[in-house]
């Protein structure tokens, strides 16, 4: 990316674990008479709630003195995003979408506060490395534009709901877990009745996540910019000589989904995104539009020499 300045920017806090507990137990006393009986983990929640804190003042002193620090709560209630240029998403992987669903075309930021603990397959910085990244005017990065999935859901009462653009992956499955998840799918003039543990529609980012562990599959990851996106039917009961055409299958168009349980709909598996699917309710998948604008490290190019025989 060529040199950039960004010339507003907000910072969103993720609540360390430690942060939530202590909030849930009312006390440090009551909190730690809880995990008496699991004190390494109970420290292992704590030196990285140690370690979450000094990211944050890493960011607040020497990455972006002048931008505005908010929790996700408040980022949720206050927030007017056209003041911004830039959002920088510090926390894990599911704090990353949760900020990314309400940032429209604005750029985006994901920075790992505990690299430690956390993976952050989605997150592309740490603050030291965002520190740099500054320094330099973001040369050292590029944006890339990540597809996302919308989804519309129409109840049998006539009511409509439109959910977040999903940045990984929409599950949709029967409510009990234990309960097989029961639905019609209808793609390009196809239409079959599948019955299974679950539905999963993905974009390129979901690509390497939960998908990952189910098999047997027949695609591998594939672009976070890609304009289609995948959709899977977990755990799939097939009748003899039974075979399914819709349940490991690319999307170029929209998809439907008419419920037969009691379901529901979770976007990239935040409980605050989840969302009621009774019997004869119908969800549409479809590529956005818009993508998401996500400025990441600048990926290092192979240079392969040519070898004279």
């Amino acid at each position: 990316m060529p040199k950039h300045t960004y010339n507003r920017v907000i910072v969103v806090f993720k609540r360390t674990k430690y942060e939530l507990d202590l909030e849930t137990y009312g006390s440090l006393e009551t909190y730690k008479e809880v995990t008496k009986d699991k004190v390494d983990v109970f420290h292992r929640t704590y030196a990285s709630h140690q370690r979450q804190l000094l990211s944050r003042k890493y960011l607040q002193e020497n990455v972006f003195p002048n931008a505005d620090f908010v929790f996700r709560e408040d980022f949720d209630n206050n927030t007017h995003l056209s003041e911004y240029d830039l959002v920088v998403s510090h926390g894990g992987d599911n704090h990353f979408t949760y900020v990314a669903h309400q940032v429209g075309r604005t750029h985006v930021i994901g920075c790992n506060s505990d690299p430690l603990s956390s993976v952050g397959a989605l997150l592309g910085f740490t603050a030291e490395e965002l520190e740099l990244a500054v320094q330099n005017d973001f040369e050292s990065t590029e944006l890339e534009h990540w597809s996302q999935i919308l989804t519309t859901i129409r109840y049998p009462d006539g009511k409509i709901i439109h959910t977040v653009p999903a940045i990984c992956e929409v599950s949709l499955r029967n409510n009990s877990p234990d309960l097989t998840s029961r639905y019609w799918i209808s793609y390009q003039g196809q239409k079959e009745e599948q019955k299974c543990s679950g539905l999963l529609v993905y974009t390129g980012a979901g690509s390497t996540g939960w998908i990952s562990s189910c098999f047997p599959k027949k695609f591998e990851p594939f672009s976070k910019h890609e304009a289609y996106f995948h959709v899977y039917a977990r755990e799939i009961r097939a009748k003899i000589n039974k075979e399914f055409s819709l349940a490991d299958f690319r999307a170029l168009d929209e998809v439907e989904v008419i419920s037969e349980m009691n379901g529901g709909i979770a976007i990239d598996s935040l409980t605050e995104r989840h969302y009621p699917f009774p019997p004869y309710s119908k969800a549409s998948f479809k590529l956005s539009d818009e993508t998401l604008s996500v400025v990441v490290p600048k990926k290092k190019r192979t240079t392969h020499a040519r070898i004279t025989i």
